[in-house]
């Protein structure tokens, strides 16, 4: 007598098919909605308001509790440079860029990320203040 295995594996591999879906798909409540830089206390001298080697506040928001990292495609210190968004969802770190051009923030999740694009000049840190040529 001959058994057939086709019903088993039909159904072993509609099982596998369903756990990669389930396994690949996003969590859609954990996101970043949003990252951005203020200019603080800078005091522009050109078309620049960022100036090297000061200190400039970013605020990501996103879902409560989400876990970021911070990343900087030019040079430059984060403090922190990972933290949660707390239950808030929202949260802040210290940027200080430390080559001029253009730099790409990036505020990243597993979920994705958001992007903040910033112009960065030379900066004469007076420490209550920062002049930027």
């Amino acid at each position: 007598m001959t058994r057939s295995r086709q019903p088993i594996l039909a159904v072993g591999g509609i099982a596998a098919a369903a756990a990669a879906l389930v396994l690949a798909a996003p969590n859609a409540s954990a996101y970043v909605t949003s990252v951005s830089v203020s200019s603080g206390s800078a005091i522009s001298l050109g078309s620049s308001k960022y100036g090297t080697n000061c200190g400039y506040t970013v605020t990501v928001n996103g879902s409560p509790n989400e876990y970021v990292w911070l990343y900087d495609s030019n040079s430059a210190t984060f403090s922190p440079q990972q933290f949660s968004l707390g239950s808030g969802g929202s949260a802040t770190s210290s940027w200080t860029p430390t080559s001029t051009g253009t730099h790409a923030l990036q505020a990243w999740t597993y979920n994705g990320s958001q992007w903040a694009w910033v112009q960065v000049s030379t900066g004469i840190n007076l420490g209550s203040a920062c002049v930027v040529s």
